[in-house]
């Protein structure tokens, strides 16, 4: 009789631990499936993106459009400026002012002066804030696949199947990250947003970038709005009224 109820014993206890280990099987198995289809969902998002980067970054040549850039201190409107663009036959950006831009307001005397100082300093800090919104405009391929490469690259899911997040840290300088946001079913970019500094890493500034297409499905930057709270600055840019084939 103890024999048999050790055998039963041992039996259930074989029974248990092989469960357990199914069920750790199991589990593995369904850590590794999601792995492998995250990888190459990464891989397919950063395909489309780079392909969509080169192909619009091509086809925008053909056009002219306005550009409107607003800076705001502090939540008042500063200053409004607009300039006509397209793209020279040598392939070179070309901006012309129009005259929609707003001129700047003097304050006479001693308090004009200082007025004056502070707004040449700031002027010097959207001077620089603007450089930095093209030096991820529009983000480069080569540099997408470089941290794809590095294994650098993270997912995040917006929409099942259809609307992701790609980050994609270090872009430009150490510490910064450009983050793509697309919609994989019409393989579209729908939105960047990138956290980065100007001189130092204290000195942080955020910007948006929202993308629309024209009719022909170009993509474009329609709005870009960067902000330094440091400095109680935000700066907006606007593209619109796009004309084929103006100013060529």
């Amino acid at each position: 009789m103890r024999l048999l109820a050790l055998l039963h014993y041992l039996k259930t206890r074989m029974l248990n631990l092989m469960k357990k280990m199914n069920l750790l099987l199991f589990l593995t198995l369904l850590v590794w499936a999601g792995v492998s289809f995250a990888q190459a969902d990464t891989k397919e998002i950063v395909t489309m993106i780079k392909t969509n980067l080169a192909q619009s970054k091509e086809k925008i040549k053909q056009y002219s459009w306005i550009e409107t850039t607003k800076v705001y201190i502090k939540g008042e409107l500063k200053s409004t400026k607009q300039n006509q663009c397209y793209y020279s036959v040598d392939g070179q950006l070309t901006k012309v002012a129009t005259g929609a831009t707003d001129p700047a307001k003097k304050t006479r005397g001693l308090k004009g002066k200082i007025v004056e100082n502070k707004k040449e300093e700031l002027g010097d800090y959207v001077e620089k804030s603007v450089d930095k919104i093209k030096s991820y405009l529009p983000p480069d391929p080569e540099k997408i696949q470089k941290i794809y490469t590095d294994g650098k690259v993270g997912i995040q899911i917006l929409e099942p199947k259809t609307k992701f997040k790609l980050n994609f840290p270090d872009y430009d300088q150490p510490g910064d990250i450009l983050s793509i946001s697309i919609n994989k079913t019409v393989q579209k970019l729908m939105a960047l947003d990138i956290t980065t500094y100007l001189d130092k890493p204290e000195d942080k500034v955020i910007f948006d970038v929202y993308y629309k297409d024209l009719p022909d499905g170009t993509q474009y930057q329609s709005s870009i709005s960067l902000v330094a709270d440091a400095h109680n600055l935000k700066i907006v840019v606007e593209n619109s009224g796009y004309k084929k084939g103006a100013g060529q």
